[in-house]
């Protein structure tokens, strides 16, 4: 993907949550670190950054009170991730190679100084983020498993083509053999 139209892409996503004045994008931009990650490397998440998905997916776990992590939810490109004290703990694996720029605590923190309307923005951020999370709750309430596909499927159709089947699983929380089963009959 083009570096130029995906730094573009971000500033329309911003944009879409609030004002954003040329010289705060410019510093945005200024501020902008980058990680590239394989398949299968994580990301690690620091207190109080803010990452954007450039390209790729990524698979973000749960481990904390549990004897194998859940997968809490799927990012995919062009998507924003805060990252707060609490979900600090849930780590983040590429499911395929992606390209990361995020911002660090006190990068934002200058920026939220010198521009304040960056808080409206940020808390949209978090809305989002905080509304991808809340969905598999809503999907782990369906007691049928066809309604849990489907509903995967729809919110998540992007993404299919790139996930493995025992992620799916996980995610929607079915033991593996149920889940081809029904899944397979679903067209």
């Amino acid at each position: 993907m083009n570096p130029h139209s995906t730094i573009s892409t971000l500033q329309l996503t911003l944009q879409t949550y609030g004002a954003l004045q040329p010289l705060a994008w410019q510093k945005i931009n200024q501020l902008k670190q980058e990680q590239i990650l394989k398949i299968h490397q994580s990301f690690i998440r620091k207190e109080g950054s803010i990452a954007y998905l450039a390209n790729g997916a990524l698979k973000e776990y749960d481990a904390q009170y549990r004897k194998s992590p859940s997968i809490i939810n799927f990012i995919s490109a062009n998507q924003c991730l805060v990252t707060r004290k609490y979900n600090q703990s849930l780590y983040l694996k590429a499911c395929m190679p992606c390209t990361i720029y995020f911002w660090d605590f006190e990068d934002l923190q200058s920026l939220y100084q010198e521009f304040k309307e960056l808080k409206k923005i940020y808390d949209s951020l978090c809305a989002n983020y905080d509304a991808a999370i809340a969905f598999r709750l809503f999907v782990l309430e369906n007691s049928s498993t066809a309604q849990r596909i489907e509903l995967f499927r729809q919110n998540f159709k992007a993404l299919l083509p790139f996930l493995k089947k025992k992620d799916i699983a996980n995610y929607l929380q079915l033991n593996y053999t149920h889940f081809l089963h029904i899944n397979n009959k679903i067209p």
